[in-house]
């Protein structure tokens, strides 16, 4: 190896700064791909757990449903269809506020995403 870059061959600059690229390209590829790793790591834990609360806050519900369905039957009276019928429809519309509330967040978010200075701040 030469220590004069200028009586160095040129075949043999290119050739130094095309493996020095290639060699700091393969460093940063192995390091973005190790972050990747523990973020998808990371993400499919939070997933996991996400999937497993939703799945309690289901069962919950529908106990609580049958719970209230069955203390109407009790306390009111009513048949059982219809204490389920009540409690159905209470559940559904409940269902559709929750809906109206995400998509009106949702179209928030859309437009501030669109205005660039709300990114800048």
């Amino acid at each position: 190896m030469t220590t004069n870059l200028r009586d160095a061959d040129l075949t043999d600059l290119v050739a130094g700064v095309v493996e020095d690229a290639r060699s700091l390209v393969t460093a940063e590829v192995g390091s973005l791909k190790l972050e990747l790793s523990e973020r998808l790591t990371d993400l499919g834990d939070a997933i996991r757990s996400w999937l497993i609360v939703a799945c309690l806050a289901i069962v919950t519900t529908v106990i609580l449903g049958l719970a209230i369905a069955a203390t109407l039957t009790q306390v009111g009276g009513m048949p059982w269809y219809g204490a389920l019928w009540i409690v159905t429809g209470l559940e559904v519309s409940i269902v559709i506020g929750l809906v109206f509330r995400a998509r009106a967040e949702s179209r928030k978010v859309a437009a501030g995403s669109s205005n660039p200075t709300s990114q800048l701040i």
